[in-house]
């Protein structure tokens, strides 16, 4: 608590001189770098651990965040002061009564069995009966043909299938777990029991993580031999859910007008790595997540201080640092059910999301201009901060804007775009550009005093949102792409050990052109690619290199 109440102080000692300064003075290039870099190197220290949505790390940056609102002026604008608190699922964890007997054999887990997401809960003695592959297809292949008395049985189901798991196999429509255990559910399954011996195909994970819909009925992978027919089988399957609280932090300048901007970042980052998201394949190691999302989170700042001293007129403005974006936008959705100000009164969003590592060329991406008729026109005039602009016209994305743009909102997203650290314990906070944060900082100021006086918003969904769903994949190829390149492919900014592009030989710089079948022309081409997918399948990545086509071997 020393190092805090030390930072904390000194931090307050900026502020308190800065408050004192003309506002010429305020935006001065050396006092912001300082203060943006304090932001940063505080929240991104090892004692927060990480931010982790829930955890200790997220209660010490709530209370550094609210400390900076307070000291800046900004009232609150919580349920509980600057606090609006939200209840949230990590997946699920093990009960204290799991169990499994095979002819009166213990069997331990995670060594020789272990559930799967997929499983309800319920304790089940009954006999085993082998499904083969648990294909139901008449006129193709049907692994339920001519058998009987299957009520109440635990159907044994081999992962693999006839022509084993690939893309061109004739029955990939119907060897993914969610078809296999509805199909044994509807023929009277009382559990289900997945084994592998395909030497080709990978086991299934040992994660409770993901968030999946349940079945009625227990379902289990054993790591090791086959059931035979008719073997006693014991099974107790206690799976509870995971619920943790999480936290926003909100604050409000009240110019008592109609409308209202919201400005926002994230706060919280993947802690130790050990809720999903992580692209680090080694020992558990903190991710500080200095770019993702401190960097917002200074800049939110910074301007809520500014727009306070400046003092705005046109709109109030409520300044949002949202946890659990990283595990699904928790908190901006959240936000919107359970608004603390009037969501019709919203005029629009900024948000900040990974806007400190600005490149030589000065590229900012900002998206979503074409939700609103003034942004494009606006963003594109302002001439601060030096900055050549990438635009799109979405307002959709990975980030705490879509909450607000599927609440008919008009959205911008601010991005400097990715880099090898991404997701990584290598996302420090001396590897900021504070310079390209203080343009960064110049640029949004000055159009959000531009967009002041322009009354209320008109807002427009944009048409890829209208036109074409993202596909669902459940393999990756383990890259960063770089969403900042504007040719043609998806050119790749890292690439992560131990995943399949780093066995293939990819490298950071090469250029994905096709993958399979499929040529890749942009992100949704490569989305729609994966999705042809499965784990343990393999196919042929065709990469760009130094002007030369590659073609290469890739396994998922």
């Amino acid at each position: 608590m020393t190092y805090f109440r030390f930072m904390n102080t000194l931090c307050i000692k900026f502020v308190r001189f800065a408050l004192m300064l003309p506002l010429s003075s305020l935006i001065a290039q050396d006092y912001l770098e300082e203060q943006l870099s304090a932001h940063v190197y505080f929240l991104s220290d090892d004692r927060l651990e990480g931010r982790a949505t829930g955890s200790d790390g997220e209660r010490i940056a709530l209370d550094y965040i609210a400390s900076y609102f307070n000291q800046y002026g900004l009232s609150p604008k919580g349920r509980d002061g600057y606090v609006q608190s939200f209840v949230f699922s990590l997946g699920k964890k093990m009960g204290l009564t799991n169990s499994l007997e095979i002819n009166s054999q213990t069997m331990h887990i995670p060594a020789d069995y272990f559930p799967l997401i997929y499983s309800g809960n319920a304790a089940i003695n009954a006999n085993a009966l082998n499904l083969g592959y648990g294909i139901h297809a008449p006129g193709l292949y049907d692994d339920y043909a001519d058998k009987i008395n299957l009520k109440g049985k635990v159907f044994v189901i081999n992962l693999s299938s006839p022509d084993g798991i690939h893309p061109h196999s004739k029955y990939l429509n119907y060897t993914d777990y969610q078809t296999r255990i509805k199909t044994a559910q509807s023929f009277g399954a009382s559990a289900v029991i997945f084994y592998n011996n395909d030497e080709n195909l990978d086991d299934p994970e040992f994660d409770l993580s993901m968030k999946v819909k349940s079945f009625d009925i227990p379902v289990i992978f054993v790591t090791h031999g086959i059931l035979n027919d008719g073997d006693e089988i014991k099974l107790n399957v206690d799976l509870k859910k995971q619920e943790r609280t999480g936290n926003n932090v909100i604050a409000f300048i009240d110019n008592a007008v109609e409308n209202t901007v919201v400005i926002g970042a994230h706060y919280d980052h993947l802690g130790w790595g050990e809720s999903g998201g992580s692209l680090y394949r080694g020992d558990p190691a903190i991710h500080n997540g200095a770019d993702d999302n401190a960097s917002g989170v200074s800049l939110m700042l910074e301007l809520a201080r500014a727009i306070k001293t400046k003092n705005l007129k046109g709109n109030n403005y409520l300044f949002v640092a949202f946890s659990g974006e990283e595990l699904g936008l928790y908190g901006s959705k959240s936000f919107i059910k359970d608004a603390t100000i009037d969501v019709s009164s919203i005029n629009y969003m900024l948000n900040f999301d990974m806007v400190g590592r600005l490149d030589e060329e000065n590229t900012m991406a900002v998206n979503g201009v074409g939700t609103s008729p003034l942004f494009k026109a606006k963003a594109l005039s302002v001439r601060e901060g030096n900055l050549k602009l990438k635009t799109t016209e979405s307002g959709m994305g990975p980030s705490d804007h879509a909450s607000f743009y599927m609440a008919d909102k008009p959205v911008l997203h601010f991005y400097t775009g990715n880099n090898s650290d991404y997701h990584k314990p290598s996302d420090d906070a001396y590897l900021i550009n504070y310079k390209g944060m203080t343009q960064v900082f110049d640029f949004t100021y000055a159009l959000i005093t531009d967009l002041d006086d322009e009354g209320k918003f008109e807002f427009v969904k944009t048409k890829d949102e209208d036109n074409r769903n993202a596909p669902k994949f459940s393999v990756t190829l383990g890259i960063v792409p770089d969403y900042m390149f504007d040719g043609e492919g998806l050119r790749i900014d890292g690439v992560t050990d131990g995943r399949p592009a780093n066995g293939a030989g990819i490298l950071a710089g090469d250029v994905v052109k096709q993958l399979g079948d499929i040529e890749i022309t942009d992100m949704m081409a490569y989305m729609t690619a994966l999705s042809k997918f499965k784990p343990g399948q393999s196919t042929i990545v065709t990469i760009l290199r130094d002007d030369k086509l590659m073609d290469l071997p890739i396994q998922f």
